[in-house]
């Protein structure tokens, strides 16, 4: 799946608007749980990306432990079964966000 395909779904799956700051319209998709990795096209799914506007993805915190809990948590509410797809990454893991 292409990247605008991937943005159209996220858009139609949380809507149009940042899911940091909820104020402007998302402009980019944030690799929040696993940032992108060459040859791990599993790491480009909906269960890890995030829509934000560019300020918020410009300023940091996106980044942050805090914040990927946050996310973490968000994704389960969604529906997403987190750790069961972190888990089957084939990746060195380090970070725990249950």
């Amino acid at each position: 799946m292409n990247h605008q395909d991937m943005f159209d779904l996220l858009v139609e799956e949380r809507g149009v608007y940042c899911e940091r700051c909820a104020w402007n319209k998302i402009t980019e998709l944030h690799h929040c749980i696993v940032h992108r990795m060459k040859n791990h096209p599993e790491l480009n799914e909906l269960w890890n990306y995030e829509g934000l506007c560019r300020d918020c993805h410009s300023d940091g915190y996106v980044n942050s432990y805090e914040h990927r809990v946050g996310f973490w948590n968000r994704q389960k509410e969604r529906g997403y079964p987190m750790k069961e797809i972190y888990d089957s990454l084939p990746l060195k893991k380090k970070e725990n966000f249950e």
